[in-house]
């Protein structure tokens, strides 16, 4: 595999050489206005993550972060996603610029960013892993004018996800025909407007399958699909599980986790 050309000029290589640690460079991302920034090695391991991207995750020291990968902050369909993307990165050595993505934040509401990923070799050119940096995309500023003008559907999407939704009516909101905002929003997002309303419902039923012993009816109901057999069939097609055995996957792993952390204060107590 082919590094990417480095920009730096020969004097800049030597001193940047010569420092000693990168940790004094690296503890100015935490300083970075509504930037996310993020290293992880070769096997999909959090290295390092900034002040802001710690607050995302939900997770106040750097100690937390340690050991942990996408799959113990996120779904699992949504980790799959970024480590995949990881992988393409690191295999074909190149960047992936001002790529539109979603992140769900602590309390498991979805953001939109922007993201650049990069892909870090050692000296023989072996791939690390890849280092990230995300942007807020109500932050990001006027380049980001056309999902900015979409911004009044998919807000009405994220609080309004229960209801009756049409394209229709998302069009209306953002003064665009049908075939322009189905156009413009499939161009931005790489879904359906119905396939984005689909999964915002999927997520949120997720959300309620972990805190809520409610029934799956009762789930399907508050989230906006026309009864329980079409949301089971919806949220098998895209977390590949039933509700039911997603949220027992969930509570075994909750239970594993208490588990573990009471081995761990019991084995420090022993000491």
């Amino acid at each position: 595999m082919d590094r990417p050309p480095c920009s730096l000029s020969g004097s800049q290589e030597t001193f940047f050489s010569r420092i000693d640690s990168p940790l004094p460079i690296l503890s100015l991302v935490d300083h970075l206005p509504a930037t996310y920034f993020f290293v992880k090695d070769a096997s999909g391991f959090f290295v390092f993550a900034n002040r802001a991207l710690m607050s995302l995750l939900g997770i106040d020291n750097k100690e937390a972060l340690a050991g942990k990968n996408d799959h113990d902050f996120f779904d699992a369909s949504i980790a799959d996603r970024y480590r995949d993307q990881d992988h393409q990165v690191m295999a074909s050595g190149e960047p992936l610029v001002d790529h539109v993505c979603v992140v769900p934040d602590s309390m498991g509401i979805l953001r939109w960013y922007v993201e650049t990923k990069i892909p870090l070799f050692d000296r023989e050119g072996v791939p690390l892993g890849v280092a990230g940096i995300l942007h807020d995309l109500k932050k990001a500023g006027a380049a980001l004018a056309p999902f900015q003008r979409l911004d009044r559907a998919m807000s009405y999407i994220s609080e309004r996800y229960a209801d009756r939704i049409s394209v229709e009516m998302l069009a209306n909101m953002v003064n665009l025909s049908v075939s322009q905002f189905n156009r413009t929003f499939k161009r931005l997002f790489k879904i359906s407007p119905a396939q984005y309303v689909s999964r915002v419902r999927i997520y949120e039923a997720g959300t309620m399958l972990r805190a809520t012993s409610d029934s799956v009816e009762q789930i399907a109901a508050r989230t906006g699909f026309c009864d329980a057999s079409h949301f089971v069939r919806q949220f098998k097609k895209t977390m590949d599980t039933t509700p039911r055995q997603y949220r027992e996957k969930w509570k075994t792993s909750v239970a594993n986790d208490k588990a573990k952390s009471l081995a761990q204060m019991r084995q420090s107590d022993t000491k």
